[in-house]
């Protein structure tokens, strides 16, 4: 019989490496010449594989042969390659008809597909447990519905995307008039700069600049605005901070978030600062690549990523000396080296070589980013107090997870130590003024 054989975990291993490899190559071949890898479609094919063994441990349980549940997973794992070549020469025979169009092609493959699998499913599940017909399509139907919920109910993430997939995605939720959107930024920019203060005389005062690099995650926008809202309220910046922002929900309201801005709002701000003693905070948040780049990625615009060489140059440029520049991104610790310097604190979410974890949601904040901004900075003056709280907290919270430690970085230069004290002494002045006032009030 076809359950007599042997089964072990190294063909379980083999045939799901198998069955990732053909959904690698199909979302691959399926979006050449201009794709990219989506980490997320990894994320997807867990949770798939997870329902799928989950579906067989429950039947195995229910017919009491949870011994023979490695055999039971050999087996229907061994039908995805003929159910996957199959379900290919299907596709490509639809593509060659007339007599449908693209969706109603696409839905007859998915409903033939479906059928076949779930027919075959039947006949394994009867054969290897010896069931009737009408236990068997119960089974079958409780396999069927834990399996194939999910392509109905959540979001699809392929193994790759086309640049033609993600800006229809973008273009079909909200049209953008993107000719528009160049010819107005000027005018969003000077607005925006019109309404920062210049700096008060004999007061060393702190200017706020935020900048969410990647407009695919609502998280980046969230964290640029919660962050400008604590040092509005908390360390004095109202009326001294801005925000550059990727994100469909503020097409309108602020600037793009790319280098060409960033580099006019910096020398704009330089212009409004006594720049021997005042100190800008800039805060970049994005998603970060292994060449140590940030993403700015805004797809109908066609954005070039910025690194830490264009960084260093619009600070320079801008004729800006006391700089604290915050990072939230992965491998951010590779910027170190090149925006260090004694007039500068510089604070990472991560070492060069380790990635950052809380993107991919449209949350208020990252790991870090709620670690320093939300906690750390609500019970402390000092940045670089607050960094050692929100590191110990980042810690604890990825030991938890199961991730491992993305190891946040600081870089304190020793001219910027004293000048952390005056700004410290700065916010803590402000304060009791504020209290005493409220008091005798």
């Amino acid at each position: 019989y076809l359950w007599s054989f042997k089964s072990s975990y190294i063909q379980v291993f083999l045939l799901l490496i198998l069955s990732l490899a053909l959904s690698f190559l199909h979302d691959y071949y399926d979006t050449v010449p201009d794709n990219y890898f989506n980490p997320y479609g990894l994320s997807y094919q867990a949770m798939l594989y997870l329902l799928f063994f989950f579906s067989l441990s429950l039947i195995a349980y229910f017919n009491s042969r949870l011994q023979d549940l490695i055999k039971l997973t050999v087996l229907f794992l061994s039908i995805v390659p003929v159910v996957w070549l199959g379900t290919i020469c299907l596709l490509y025979l639809s593509e060659q008809q007339v007599f449908l169009n693209a969706t109603e092609s696409a839905w007859a493959v998915f409903i033939i597909y479906l059928s076949w699998y779930l027919l075959i499913v039947f006949r394994l599940i009867q054969r290897f447990f010896h069931l009737p017909k009408h236990v068997a399509t119960a089974y079958m139907l409780i396999y069927g519905i834990i399996n194939f919920s999910p392509l109905f109910l959540l979001p699809t993430e392929p193994l790759w995307y086309s640049y033609q997939q993600i800006e229809k995605q973008f273009v079909g939720s909200k049209p953008i008039n993107i000719e528009k959107v160049y010819y107005t930024q000027a005018e969003l920019t000077n607005r925006m700069m019109a309404a920062v203060l210049t700096h008060k005389k004999d007061q060393a005062d702190l200017y706020f600049v935020g900048f969410a690099g990647d407009a695919e995650e609502g998280v980046f926008m969230n964290e640029a605005i919660a962050a400008k809202e604590v040092f509005d309220k908390r360390f004095n910046t109202f009326g001294r901070s801005v925000l550059l922002v990727n994100n469909e929900e503020t097409i309108n309201k602020y600037p793009l978030a790319n280098s060409f801005n960033l580099e006019k709002v910096l020398k704009k701000i330089a212009a409004l600062m006594d720049t021997e003693n005042d100190t800008l905070f800039l805060f970049l948040t994005s998603h970060g690549n292994e060449d140590h780049t940030l993403s700015v990625n805004f797809p109908q615009f066609k954005l070039n990523n910025i690194n830490a060489d264009l960084i260093n140059t619009a600070l320079n440029d801008a004729g800006i000396k006391w700089r604290i520049i915050v990072i939230s991104a992965c491998y951010s610790g590779g910027f170190i080296d090149t925006l260090a310097n004694p007039y500068t604190l510089l604070i990472t979410a991560a070492s060069a070589e380790r990635a950052s974890f809380g993107c991919g949601h449209d949350g208020k904040y990252t790991y870090f980013g709620k670690a320093f901004f939300e906690e750390a900075l609500a019970q402390t003056y000092s940045f670089t107090s607050a960094f050692e709280n929100a590191k110990n907290s980042v810690y604890a919270r990825e030991q938890t997870d199961g991730f491992t430690s993305s190891q946040p970085q600081i870089s304190l230069g020793e001219k910027m130590a004293d000048k952390l004290i005056e700004l410290e002494q700065g916010f803590v002045a402000v304060k009791s003024s504020n209290w005493a006032h409220s008091a005798k009030e």
